[in-house]
């Protein structure tokens, strides 16, 4: 390892320290205190191997691409949102609080970005690891002054809308760093990072799915810049930009349809089944696909189909085993298939129907079910 790759490397590993014994307190670190942190980090970074200064001009393609497939998701986020439904902003929008608001984020932004570019432009393996590891950390400071951690469920919010967006995110822009230079790798979370201080309002997108749109939405964006870039450059990229050409595509579809499903846009929905009720037909980490075609036909269903409803709030799985009419009005009997249940006690009306269950997918929803049994054992 060379001299200058050491020196940074001890600056990450200091910061990485130091980050790890404030969150293992459980101790919140002040915004602007961690803003200058990261800026004497990029200060000491500069005195010890100097800064090399790239134009804006020589990056201007691989930066329209960046803003051009972030506001392009965020557009297409918001606009699904016109079938879920929308909620008011909950940060004000004078322009003195907005200001307020937006100012911390960038403060944290461009010194963690150019300390990046630090660690990344020298193509150590361990410094541009090392940063992406400090960076995780840093958010992780920022966004716990935003919430309160005192349980269990708070906490796994936690993880899905920050910790795991936080590592695709910063895995992203040390490549952007390392290829492109701090640029690049400024203009995502620039975007990212203030654009819900400014809008009045946004989807109604529960955590699930906010975290895999912040997943997602990286990843997207490294793809398609590598197509952009190699298409403005006139190359022929018939046969070497076609994987990511596709990989954009697949991602940009599978992130439309993830959000339809779960935002209840569609006619199928999908469900974890978290009980052995149904058991060995449907077992205790399968996940279901519903039909919810059947919430307004309750005529097609049949004795013997396995019907989703909902009784007092909670969902239930079972089977059909008998089905009456009267006035245009349909009661339903339903019995899980594991075999010590009993006949359900209450009745099943249309209001209650979810929809009925067209197939299985094994196993795929237990880390859901495990996660959730592990939380409840820890309250």
């Amino acid at each position: 390892m060379k001299g200058n790759a050491r020196k940074i490397l001890i600056l990450e590993i200091l910061f990485i320290l130091f980050a790890s014994i404030v969150i293992a307190t459980g101790k919140t670190l002040n915004v602007y205190l961690l803003a200058v942190i990261l800026c004497a980090l990029f200060a000491a970074s500069v005195y010890f191997i100097g800064f090399k200064k790239i134009g804006f001009n020589s990056q201007k393609k691989a930066i329209i691409a960046s803003v051009l497939i972030t506001i392009s998701i965020i557009i297409i986020t918001y606009g699904i949102g016109f079938l879920s439904g929308y909620v008011k902003s909950p940060y004000s929008k004078n322009l003195i609080t907005m200001f307020m608001n937006v100012f911390p984020a960038i403060a944290v932004i461009i010194p963690a970005e150019l300390f990046r570019y630090q660690c990344c432009r020298g193509n150590d393996k361990y410094n541009i690891i090392l940063s992406v590891i400090a960076l995780i950390l840093a958010d992780v400071l920022f966004s716990m002054s935003f919430y309160k951690l005192n349980d269990n469920f708070a906490l796994l919010q936690f993880v899905c809308v920050v910790v795991l967006p936080s590592i695709s995110k910063n895995i992203v822009l040390s490549i952007f760093s390392n290829k492109y230079g701090y640029w690049v790798s400024l203009v995502y979370p620039l975007i990212v990072g203030t654009y819900e201080y400014i809008v009045p309002i946004m989807p109604a997108y529960d955590e699930y799915l906010t975290s895999i749109i912040l997943i997602v939405m990286p990843i997207i964006n490294l793809q398609f810049i590598k197509f952009y870039l190699r298409k403005r450059d006139k190359r022929d990229i018939r046969d070497k930009g076609i994987g990511s050409k596709i990989f954009v595509a697949l991602c940009v579809l599978f992130l439309i349809i993830v959000i339809g499903i779960y935002s209840n846009l569609f006619r199928y929905w999908v469900a974890t089944i978290a009980s052995g009720s149904m058991s060995p037909t449907i077992d205790v980490g399968d996940i279901v696909v519903i039909d919810k075609w059947y919430q307004d036909n309750p005529g097609g269903l049949r004795n013997g189909d396995i019907l989703v409803f909902k009784i007092k709030n909670t969902l239930y799985t079972h089977r059909i085993i008998n089905i009456t009419e009267k006035n245009n009005n349909y009661y339903i009997r339903t019995k899980g298939d594991y075999k010590d249940n009993a006949e359900d006690s209450w009745v099943v009306v249309k209001s209650d129907i979810i929809g009925k269950v067209k197939f299985k997918i094994k196993y795929l929803g237990l880390p859901s079910v495990w996660l959730h049994r592990l939380l409840a054992k820890g309250d």
